[in-house]
């Protein structure tokens, strides 16, 4: 027995009981057929949970469903790109329409491995044929991971099915399918009658297939039925709420946890227009819907989870060799998803324009909060694009990397450090999972060293016992497999003093950082004024960027590896133009790098001259880069983390953070609103300013580096138009006529989305159960 056999045991009772208490329509079994789809093609081969394959889960899932099944149901069962890499052709009838020995036919499709291409609009064509002409209806199953790769229009190809004589239902397994993927195959269920569902796991997967095989009951005429919806794993309670559209008034109705989860929730209401709120602790969601007299009816409540916040780290140049690339992942808060599969990592190419190519390959993500990392393995040199999404399609963040054949790797640690201390490092360059950063004494090491992908999730490298003068070495493979030391650089173990007291230091690093009078403050150096790295108001010491809300300014911002800040402040300067005694519109902060680098950058400085540095907007105010010879640019890893604060530092909320596939709509109630955002680029969510309009930010970076961003009704921008909600004004160049008119002309002070309210009676298609139906049978299986 596998693991998913007790889910389908337990689902099965369930269907049962719910069909046995129902009306008795059942038709003679050989008037219908089912056919299997199976996707053997080769991305089968990605893995979901516990590191196993798609196609391993897909083989044990399957084993238990031909077992569990209604045996005197003809089963007819297809495979597609299991027998040539890159063939359209490479579809198999692996067992003809008929009634099947469940072993023999598991035995058959264990012996399955993937290879090729996604055929499947050509494979459905094939299953339709393969339906005997005894049988007066079907079930085409499509169980698939990926979408159509030989230029078939699947949904072509379901108009031809809806047409036949044969009353067909073709349903869609999108087995770790994204929303948005599983999208696109919508079609193929709607035009006839079938189901969508996208599972994530083998026990999702379980479920799927049972929900395809159970004739439909009608649903009992009670008034209205509140049926919780979402994509991800049942949330441990949420709470339902009705809106009243007529007086605006808001009733909570009742907190649901355990058992109760599953069901639909029934109440009795007037005939009027109504909203009903689902909200969890990292979710919500409504939908509008009408009352009529004497009318049944269920309304489905999509719940959308709250999204991560989750950082990708730009550590290039990578390695272009035939070995797995480190990309490192700082989850600093949990979505409604956590756990192993809450995210994945995409891979595309960057086409000859900067826009995004073809998808290369993905890899799953943890989602709990902490350091992650993940895997990635690349063709060749060049340019690629990454793309960090949540399993809904929502994209956190895009990056584009380098890859070279010999890349420059580059060490950044302090000078000195105590004997048997954790050493703060950090690398550029390479970035193998399996390359090792090891100490060394002149040519004998001193330690076994950490892998990257190790260091990577939180693990130390600490400094000898002994005080001596010591190397880090940085090594890895080189394009011919070979291990080779990358970089080395020198390191001091012994006590250390600060140089500004004379005293044995307190802090990880001593270094010497002075202040500078054109800017009325300079960078605090451990022990100049009594303030260690450690004691500043927020630091980021123990590896990782760090998360950071400051409560009394409301300002947030991700803070880079080995930087330190002050306390963000609105009191007012008390020289100069800023009038004394007057809190300041935006708020004051410092940021100072801990390693030794003397890089300093600042929020809305005060006086601020040329000389200094230069400046760049962000949406709280100018962000300046403090150079010590202003001659000098700043370093590579400097204005990477200067970029960091720039892309982060807000006193709003995001709202959408828009991934690079399409562009994103965006319908908000409270307070209520619409827009559409180009992809790539994040919305916060707009609230009333003191004029009361609503102001807000849209902010992107596109491939080139370049920051740009978009304010609504605030203040200094450049170049304004009028929408519907107020002035849309330029803050930065780089940005698109497009990508303005884009937003400037879906801008709206409405935003009602369609109701889906469902008839509870004398319903036509699809066959099967209904969201709310399974989620009756939970409540039967929850109650065993």
């Amino acid at each position: 027995m596998t693991k998913y056999l007790s889910t389908l045991l337990s689902i099965c009772f369930a269907i049962t009981l719910l069909v046995v208490a129902g009306t008795s329509t059942a038709q003679a079994q050989s008037d219908k057929t089912t056919i299997l789809v199976l996707d053997a093609s080769g991305s089968m081969w990605g893995q979901l949970e516990g590191g196993k394959t798609k196609i391993e889960i897909a083989r044990e899932v399957l084993g238990d469903f031909f077992t569990l099944r209604d045996p005197t149901v003809p089963l007819g069962v297809i495979a597609y790109g299991h027998n040539r890499k890159g063939d359209c052709t490479d579809i198999e009838v692996v067992a003809k329409a008929g009634l099947q020995e469940s072993g023999a036919l598991g035995d058959r499709l264990n012996r399955i491995n993937p290879k090729g291409k996604t055929p499947l609009a050509q494979a459905l064509h094939l299953a339709a044929s393969e339906i005997p002409i005894t049988s007066e209806e079907a079930d085409i199953v499509l169980v698939t991971d990926g979408l159509e790769t030989c230029g078939v229009d699947p949904c072509a190809v379901a108009d031809e099915l809806a047409a036949d004589g044969v009353k067909i239902r073709a349903h869609v397994v999108g087995f770790g399918l994204t929303e948005a993927e599983a999208d696109t195959l919508a079609c193929v269920a709607d035009r006839t009658g079938g189901l969508l569902m996208r599972p994530q796991s083998g026990a999702e997967l379980a479920e799927a297939l049972l929900r395809t095989t159970v004739a439909d009951q009608p649903l009992p005429a009670a008034g209205v039925r509140l049926i919780f919806a979402y994509a991800g794993g049942m949330p441990e309670s949420y709470r339902w709420a009705l809106r009243d559209n007529a007086t605006g008034d808001e009733t909570v109705l009742a907190e649901i946890s355990g058992d109760e989860r599953y069901d639909p929730f029934p109440i009795e209401r007037d005939a009027g227009s109504y909203t009903a709120l689902v909200t969890a602790e990292n979710g919500s969601g409504e939908q509008d819907f009408e009352v009529i007299s004497g009318q049944a009816q269920d309304v489905t409540v999509k719940m959308i989870g709250n999204l991560p916040v989750a950082i990708m780290r730009n550590k290039g140049p990578y390695a272009a060799v035939a070995q797995t690339l480190l990309i490192e992942v700082d989850v600093t808060a949990e979505g409604q998803e956590a756990g192993g599969a809450a995210m994945t990592l995409n891979l595309y190419q960057v086409n000859a324009d900067g826009s995004r190519g073809d998808s290369i390959t993905y890899a799953t993500v943890d989602g709990s909060v902490g350091p992650r990392e993940a895997g990635m393995n690349i063709p060749g040199p060049g340019q690629y694009l990454l793309s960090l999404e949540t399993w809904a399609g929502d994209n956190l963040q895009t990056m584009t990397i380098t890859a070279e054949t010999d890349p420059t790797v580059t060490i950044s640690a302090p000078p000195a450090i105590e004997p048997g201390q954790a050493i703060p490092i950090e690398t550029r360059g390479s970035q193998l999972r399996y390359d090792t950063i090891e100490i060394w004494q002149a040519d004998t090491q001193v330690n076994s060293g950490l892998y990257l992908g190790d260091i990577a999730l939180g693990q130390k490298i600490s400094a000898p016992t002994e005080p001596g003068s010591y190397d880090i070495v940085y090594r890895g493979y080189n394009a011919s497999g070979e291990i080779v030391e990358k970089a080395r650089t020198a390191i001091d173990v012994g006590t250390v003093v600060d140089d500004a007291t004379g005293d044995i230091a307190t802090a990880q690093i001593a270094l010497d950082r002075p202040a500078d009078a054109n800017m009325g403050h300079g960078p605090d150096a451990p022990g100049a004024d009594g303030v260690a790295w450690e004691d500043h108001a927020y630091d980021c010491l123990n590896g990782g960027w760090c998360d950071v809300k400051d409560p009394d300014t409301n300002l947030s911002f991700v803070l880079p590896e080995l930087w330190v800040s002050t306390k963000p402040s609105l009191t007012p300067m008390t020289a100069g133009t800023a009038n004394v005694g007057v809190l300041r519109d935006q708020p004051y902060v410092e940021f100072t790098d801990s390693t030794g680098n003397k890089d300093m950058i600042v929020l809305n400085p005060h006086q601020w001259v040329d000389s200094n540095g230069f400046c760049e907007p962000t949406r709280a105010g100018d962000l300046c880069m403090f150079q010590y010879d202003a001659s000098q640019s700043p370093t590579e890893d400097a204005y990477e983390d200067f970029q960091l604060l720039q892309d982060t530092l807000t006193q709003g909320e995001v709202d959408a953070n828009c991934g690079p596939k399409a562009d994103c709509p965006i319908a908000r109630y409270n307070p209520e609103y619409s827009v559409t955002i180009p992809y790539g680029w994040v919305a916060e969510t707009l609230v009333p300013g003191s004029n009361g309009k609503l102001t807000g930010w849209y902010v992107d970076r596109d491939p080139g580096g370049n920051f740009k961003m978009i304010g609504l009704n605030q203040p200094g921008g450049q170049d304004c138009e009028p929408t519907a909600l107020g002035e849309l004004c330029y803050f930065t160049a780089y940005i698109s006529s497009a990508e303005f008119s884009l937003i400037r002309d879906t801008l709206s002070p409405s935003a009602r989305p369609t109701a889906q309210a469902v008839p509870a009676a004398g319903l036509s298609t699809p066959t099967e159960l209904t969201d709310s139906e399974f989620n009756s049978v939970f409540s039967i299986i929850e109650g065993q």
